[in-house]
């Protein structure tokens, strides 16, 4: 934050984010989503003051991780906005299935079929879970169950990283390490994390 906080004060602006960054550049999340927007940075200011004190700017920077409902309100949005085909403001089952439908539940691989516009019976039923009010419609709102797996978090990440090396170092299988485990498997700890079928490379956040 004191990169951007010049005057020490504690609280940053849009200004003061800005300077440190050319908006030219062309940084977009693998979405598209320009994370230097001012409506984002304003879905951060939590107590409407024009200000983003230490908490709402680690918000901005990192809004898969936020609790706060206008950053998830702004993300619900935005993956709405990225798919919305007919401009309507929510999404369709085409629109759907054809943008959001593997990216909450995965390719499978052993029932490809379910992602082939002729058999997509499944993908109905998942679809009509999501749409909370029958209207043949997912909006915003009926988006947020499954944000979590559109932006995962750092605490996922973690966990993610936590359950691999236990599960590469622990070997009693005891569910715990010892210090002689961890010892004698370095490996468990500085090699990448296995990526599970149903991890999305495509995720990306506000960074």
């Amino acid at each position: 934050m004191e990169l951007y906080d010049k005057n020490g004060d504690g609280v940053v602006s849009y200004g003061d984010f800005r300077a440190q960054h050319n908006e030219s550049s062309g940084e977009v999340n693998s979405l598209g989503f320009p994370w230097w927007k001012e409506e984002h940075f304003n879905a951060s200011d939590a107590d409407g003051h024009g200000f983003l004190n230490k908490t709402e700017f680690n918000d901005f920077l990192n809004p898969s991780d936020s609790e706060n409902p206008q950053i998830i309100n702004l993300l619900c949005k935005q993956e709405i906005r990225q798919r919305d085909k007919d401009g309507d403001g929510k999404l369709n089952f085409e629109e759907y299935f054809h943008g959001l439908h593997d990216h909450i539940h995965g390719y499978d691989y052993e029932n490809a079929d379910i992602s082939h516009i002729g058999n997509n019976t499944v993908a109905k039923e998942r679809f009509s879970k999501l749409d909370k009010d029958s209207d043949g419609f997912i909006s915003e709102h009926e988006l947020e169950p499954v944000l979590d797996k559109l932006h995962l978090s750092e605490r996922y990440y973690a966990r993610q990283q936590a359950a691999h090396a236990i599960s590469e170092a622990d070997k009693d299988h005891d569910g715990r390490l010892t210090l002689d485990e961890m010892i004698e498997n370095p490996y468990a700890f500085y090699g990448s994390v296995f990526l599970s079928d149903d991890e999305d490379y495509f995720h990306d956040e506000f960074r």
